[in-house]
């Protein structure tokens, strides 16, 4: 009898290291996504829909956990290093942040470089097999972007002279942006959005450079009661994936991601312009003061800077290769 019962011991032992074992038995593969922003964000949002696409596609196998805001423990041009190095499989990036390792993320972020989101759908396509060349060097693999509604200025006052815009003290989201204001006289601090909050509760910062759609997750409006839109560009989010990650799976693994990939991108192109009218419509509900026509001074302020700040980025990335010729057009 205590012979039968150690059998059963061993066997029951050999099933639950079985049950356990991560390669070869696993019925799931599980993959976490991590995003700085609010789940209420275009790209959290559309990272949702990424994580039930693929539970969907692959019928439950493959779990994407979706880290957002407060559950991202990475911050700024931190999560680069996370997802390249493997910490984590999967990051949404802002295109600012990417590009504190490679300016040229700071394509879709040049100001004023496309005046609609067709434009920006274009600048994209033809960027994105030197984008997708860029990643490699980072050990990542590029699976879908998500354009925000055009960035304007959120401020504690009303903005309607370029007097007005030299008083800002204001957040940028990269390089381009920070050195725009600069040169209009402004002060300018490039910050990730997980650092914003702590800044305007100081004092530290009178505006704040973001889309709508940014500053509504934020609830900027408690701080910030003026919105002027400005159209200053039209960013993208990168969601990318580690390369030994996705080399680790199998081509129907990668063939589920692809596809939940294509189809939140597509959605996501589709449907931003109607998330800047609902955005001014909670903007309105909060008593926010909203500024859909800049003055003519504004305007032309931002794009001598805008201009000038264009044509120094160019000259440093030095895009001349004929991959990236289109690049260039409209811009040199």
């Amino acid at each position: 009898m205590r012979v039968i019962k150690s059998r059963y011991l061993i066997i029951g032992s050999a099933f639950s290291l079985i049950a356990f074992c991560p390669q070869g038995y696993a019925q799931t593969t599980t993959l976490k996504l991590i995003n700085e922003y609010p789940a209420t964000s275009i790209t959290a949002a559309a990272d949702l829909d990424f994580a039930a696409s693929v539970d969907k596609l692959s019928n439950g196998k493959i779990k994407v956990e979706t880290l957002q805001e407060k559950n991202d423990p990475y911050k700024g041009a931190g999560q680069v290093d996370a997802v390249s190095q493997n910490k984590v499989q999967m990051g949404t990036l802002f295109g600012g942040i990417l590009g504190a390792r490679d300016s040229l993320f700071l394509l879709s972020s040049l100001p004023f470089a496309a005046k609609d989101f067709q434009q920006a759908k274009s600048l994209f396509t033809c960027a994105k097999p030197v984008l997708e060349d860029r990643l490699k060097k980072l050990d990542a693999r590029l699976l879908y972007v998500t354009p925000w509604p055009p960035s304007g200025i959120w401020s504690t006052k009303p903005l309607a002279t370029k007097t007005d815009l030299q008083a800002l003290k204001i957040r940028t989201y990269d390089e381009t942006s920070k050195s725009v204001f600069e040169r209009l006289g402004a002060q300018s601090v490039n910050l990730p959005y997980s650092a914003l909050a702590e800044k305007l509760k100081a004092g530290d910062l009178n505006a704040v450079l973001t889309s709508g759609d940014g500053g509504a997750g934020r609830k900027l409006w408690d701080l910030l009661p003026y919105f002027t839109a400005v159209n200053y560009s039209i960013p993208l989010s990168y969601t990318i994936i580690n390369n030994a990650t996705w080399n680790s799976l199998s081509k129907e693994q990668q063939s589920v991601l692809d596809k939940a990939a294509q189809e939140v991108a597509d959605a996501s192109w589709a449907g931003v312009e109607k998330r800047i009218q609902a955005n001014y419509s909670r903007m309105s509900e909060h008593k926010m003061t909203l500024n859909t026509q800049p003055s003519a001074s504004i305007n032309q302020a931002l794009k001598d800077s805008g201009a000038a700040e264009t044509k120094a980025w160019l000259q440093k990335n030095k895009l001349t290769d004929k991959d990236a010729a289109c690049l260039l057009e409209g811009n040199s």
